[in-house]
């Protein structure tokens, strides 16, 4: 602390001098009220206070090594009792050195030697006291620092699985889908691996760019839907809403395209006849909202599945922004809407 402060390498140095300068002058002017001579006194406390601070050099590298505990109290005081003792006959010794000739004010320097033993010892105390603490509490921040770190990493680490999850649950899929084509429709299902490659492709590209525009993921969702229709052909259609205002709005990768994917799954189970899947940006306050709409009926039950996709699209929502209300789910009398807030006031370089 002393040692930082008196330090050129520090802009506050000047700040540390003044401050001494004006301790010396003011105890000097202090001690003069009771004994004429402001010269003499000024040498004095000048004298105690460079031993002073040559202790506070002492106290600082000791506490650097060793900071004792609260069952160890009496080593604590055995400190600043020996550097004021030794401050004390060091200064003592200096300014009977110095001011052998002046009589008058060394007789009344010995009437006050109890009285500056104590207030050294004080100085002292009180230096080692802020010292400790000091030291407890950068101790508590760099441990609190360390959690912290800790916290981003697992963070990190779970974000990483479960990007790398989204891509193989994909594809999964469509090879079951192709699987099903490569008998009745060889064709589609050779135009659908053509697709499916173009999509993974694209996608592994950009994998370290971790955020994209909403103008890329409307690109990679025309991708998977082109990959979709060749398996169900002209029952499914799909609107993408937006405009110029979302284009430059950004979204993590990955995060529209399993919500998508359930809607179709969904949406088509169960449902005779066209199916019209709705997908909308939009700009809401600071957020972009993404909405998608698909036709399902209540009374056919459900698509086979573990719904991983809405999972893991509400895991990465709270890993990210620590929050679980920017995913809802709408169920209308024949219509299921999810509706997804990404918010745009985020630094997305921060926490993955």
């Amino acid at each position: 602390m002393i040692s930082s402060a008196l330090s050129f390498k520090d802009k506050t140095w000047y700040k540390a001098i003044l401050i001494i300068f004006l301790w010396v002058i003011g105890v000097a002017y202090l001690i003069h009220q009771y004994e004429p001579g402001f010269v003499n006194a000024l040498i004095d406390v000048g004298v105690h206070t460079l031993f002073l601070l040559i202790a506070f050099f002492f106290l600082e590298n000791i506490f650097r090594f060793y900071t004792p505990q609260e069952k160890h109290f009496l080593i604590f005081l055995a400190f600043p009792l020996l550097l004021s003792t030794l401050v004390f006959f060091l200064g003592k010794f200096t300014v009977e050195l110095v001011l052998n000739q002046n009589k008058e004010y060394l007789s009344f320097f010995k009437e006050i030697n109890l009285l500056y033993a104590f207030v050294i010892f004080l100085i002292i105390l009180g230096y080692a006291l802020l010292l400790l603490f000091h030291s407890k509490l950068d101790s508590q921040i760099k441990a609190m620092e360390r959690a912290d770190q800790m916290e981003r990493l697992a963070r990190e680490a779970e974000l990483y699985q479960l990007r790398q999850q989204l891509q193989p649950h994909f594809l999964f899929n469509s090879l079951n889908s192709i699987s099903s084509l490569v008998k009745r429709k060889p064709v589609e299902a050779r135009e659908m691996v053509l697709q499916l490659s173009d999509f993974l492709r694209k996608t592994i590209r950009k994998e370290n760019n971790k955020w994209i525009k909403v103008a890329e993921e409307l690109e990679y969702l025309r991708l998977f839907i082109g990959i979709e229709k060749l398996r169900f052909g002209h029952r499914l259609s799909v609107d993408f809403i937006s405009d110029a205002a979302t284009d430059k709005l950004v979204l993590p990768q990955l995060m529209v395209q399993p919500l998508l994917e359930n809607a179709v799954k969904h949406g088509l189970y169960g449902v005779l006849g066209d199916v019209l899947i709705s997908v909308g940006f939009e700009v809401e306050d600071q957020y972009l909202k993404i909405s998608i709409s698909n036709p399902y009926d209540p009374e056919a039950g459900q698509a086979t599945g573990e719904g991983f996709g809405l999972k893991a699209v509400k895991r990465r929502l709270f890993l990210l922004f620590g929050r679980h209300d920017l995913l809802q789910v709408k169920e209308g009398k024949n219509l299921f809407v999810v509706e997804l807030k990404i918010p745009q006031n985020y630094d997305q370089y921060s926490s993955h």
